[in-house]
């Protein structure tokens, strides 16, 4: 058929990489994990599982321990189990090869929710630092950092 084009034109290609640009523009950032994000997340799940152990030792009235292995930071995991007996369900956890955590070697929650010792635990990835801090009186537990 004459007159029948094919292919597009050049207004069209430009609009087609206009799009493609702004895309990349917006999505890339996003897909971007911020070297600050190891530190903190793991921070956050300790925190959690410090809060979990104290729950547990009012709801049972029993002393629960939270205890980083090995026994000397740097601490490669965790454990929360009740005192004479075998771990929780779902631990040990592993802690992020990436991050560096130091601080005591356990914390006990006793029945009325007080930790024993209070402490802070340091955790440290790519420049990054952030904290868990342990109330010795209340168990209260405290994130900061990045």
């Amino acid at each position: 058929m004459p007159g029948l084009q094919r292919g597009f034109s050049l207004v069209e290609g430009l609009v087609v990489a206009a799009l493609l640009a702004i895309l990349v523009v917006v999505a890339v950032p996003r897909l971007m994990v911020p070297e600050t994000l190891h530190a903190r997340s793991s921070a956050r799940g300790l925190a959690a599982d410090l809060r979990l152990a104290q729950r547990l030792a009012i709801a049972r009235r029993a002393s629960i321990v939270l205890e980083f292995s090995p026994s000397a930071p740097p601490y490669t995991g965790y454990t929360v189990r009740q005192e004479g007996s075998g771990d929780e369900p779902d631990f040990p956890k592993d802690l992020p090869r990436e991050v560096t955590v130091t601080g005591p070697v356990q914390f006990a929650f006793s029945a009325d929710g007080g930790a024993s010792p209070g402490g802070t635990v340091t955790l440290t990835a790519s420049g990054a630092t952030a904290t868990v801090v342990v109330t010795a009186t209340t168990g209260y537990v405290k994130v900061t950092g990045p």
